[in-house]
């Protein structure tokens, strides 16, 4: 049981959330009603990183007869494995796909879920590829509208901020697996840069850090390197998932080579003390997501001793770090407690998360005058919580 005035600082601080993945988010009710539903489901898919393999998609969706089924099919826990967890999006994903009605409804779901843990800005971030009809890992002849889900996501958007005056922007993701989307992303991007409120801030390269070996994955590599290498030239914001299954250098490599300005998790990357002189040096900003961690097998625990987390190590050596879900609805978690747990298992204090919270301001993609009102807003709660600061 956590500490009661640790859970109830925690819900009242205004908290900045910039690495939270929209499909990851998704309201298992509205999945599992839209389920019961008569939609057209795929009979399976073959895995883009395991060709030999065949995963079972209707069948295993119409054996749930419960919404707590569906929700322990849709939950990875316990497994260790980004491949593991990639797999439940792959069962949930095509409930959605080309369902704009639906998606709409999501977004919206999604910011009154934000606004109910006192997230007073988020970055989302998604593919529009991948909730098309026709999207998915494995590549295909059909035709995606990519627009058409971005228009859809937008409005659910809008109409949530609106009801619950909280602030949401949109990162738009490449697939590391779907290196043919990857210009596409980018236009869209530069499209939606200015279309506030909602707007699209951002670009990112989910599922999988492959697309960095050029040897052993030249046609990822290939494609994706020259979309962040545009997007640099357009002047378009850039965070990239790197060091969560790899090393430090591929953090080093996403920064200096792909642009980017803030690392999604990057927790295999400080273990190197010339990364974290180097990544101090540039004030990178890393966005970590301590459930997220374990789940996927970036961070190997030993016997779970959460002291010994790389998230620690990132607040030791006063890296710029944020707190984030990564995805709540697939782990099971919600921001709230990756604060807790930070706290309780890691011995991350109270005013650390204050500067935690600075430092998510500080490198969200918005212009000042937002990142004023965001400080404000911090600033006048620590005048009236001052009896948590201890």
């Amino acid at each position: 049981m956590s500490n009661p005035t640790i859970l109830a600082f925690v819900r009242s601080l205004p908290k900045v959330e910039l690495h939270i993945h929209l499909d990851g988010s998704f309201s298992n009710e509205m999945l599992f009603s839209a389920l019961k539903k008569d939609i057209d489901l795929p009979g399976h898919v073959v895995l883009a990183w395991d060709p030999e393999s065949v995963f079972k998609i209707k069948d295993t969706l119409l054996e749930c007869k419960t919404i707590e089924h569906f929700h322990s099919i849709c939950t990875c826990k316990g497994k260790g494995s980004l491949q593991e967890m990639i797999k439940c999006f792959e069962l949930f994903c095509p409930i959605v796909r080309g369902n704009y009605e639906l998606l709409e409804a999501l977004a919206y779901e999604f910011v009154k879920q934000q606004a109910r843990n006192n997230v007073v800005y988020t970055e989302v971030r998604y593919s529009p590829h991948l909730l098309d009809l026709n999207g998915s890992f494995t590549k295909s002849d059909q035709p995606i509208y990519p627009e058409k889900v971005i228009q859809s996501v937008t409005e659910g958007l809008r109409r949530g901020v609106q009801e619950y005056h909280v602030t949401v922007n949109q990162i738009l993701c490449c697939i590391c697996w779907r290196s043919d989307w990857a210009d596409e992303i980018v236009s869209l991007a530069e499209k939606y840069k200015i279309d506030f409120p909602c707007a699209v801030v951002g670009v990112d390269i989910a599922a999988g850090e492959a697309h960095f070996d050029g040897v052993k994955y030249p046609e990822l590599h290939g494609p994706h390197f020259a979309a962040m290498q545009r997007a640099q030239r357009l002047g378009l914001n850039i965070t990239l998932h790197a060091g969560e299954e790899t090393n430090a250098q591929v953090v080093k490599r996403a920064v200096e080579e792909y642009g980017a300005m803030r690392i999604g998790h990057g927790y295999r990357g400080v273990e190197d003390a010339d990364l974290i002189k180097y990544v101090k040096e540039k004030n990178v900003h890393f966005e970590a997501c301590p459930t997220s961690s374990f789940e996927t097998g970036a961070w190997i625990g030993n016997s779970g001793d959460w002291m010994a987390h790389p998230i620690k190590k990132m607040f030791q050596n006063q890296l710029s770090v944020g707190i984030n879900s990564d995805d709540p609805t697939v782990f099971d978690c919600t921001i709230v407690d990756e604060f807790v747990l930070c706290h309780e298992a890691m011995g991350i204090s109270i005013e650390q998360f204050e500067q935690s919270t600075q430092a998510a301001i500080g490198a969200a993609f918005i212009d000042e005058e937002t990142k004023f009102t965001l400080r404000q807003l911090l600033e006048t709660w620590k005048s009236n919580n001052r009896h948590y600061i201890i």
